[in-house]
């Protein structure tokens, strides 16, 4: 029969409303919201280390973003790395991802 280790752990009062709010959401326990996550992290690391490094997702990104940015800085239309940067940055926006910009330029002063 396979047994069940329990662990005690303390959280911060914005994660422990987190998992309250994921809980509700899913209509289970916040001890099975807990243990997805661990169990989600654990399947992550598992997998990282059968990946090689060329296989490797986040490499990937990284990689794939060394490389866009490079391109757009030397591109002939100097303008060109700008305009995506900030197309990016207004869909970020569009998708709750980043709170927008103050309107008015972007001194601090």
């Amino acid at each position: 029969m396979q047994r069940h280790h329990r662990f005690v752990t303390y959280v911060t009062p914005l994660i422990a409303e987190w998992i309250r709010k994921q809980a509700e959401e899913r209509r289970v326990s916040a001890s099975i919201v807990v243990c997805d996550c661990i169990f989600d992290a654990w399947q992550r690391a598992t997998e990282a280390d059968l990946r090689t490094p060329a296989t490797d997702p986040v490499r990937q990104n990284i990689f794939i973003t060394v490389a866009l940015d490079a391109l757009l800085t030397h591109h002939p239309d100097s303008t060109l790395r700008d305009r995506t940067v900030a197309a990016y940055q207004r869909r970020l926006e569009r998708l709750g991802i980043v709170a927008p910009r103050p309107m008015g330029g972007d001194d601090e002063a």
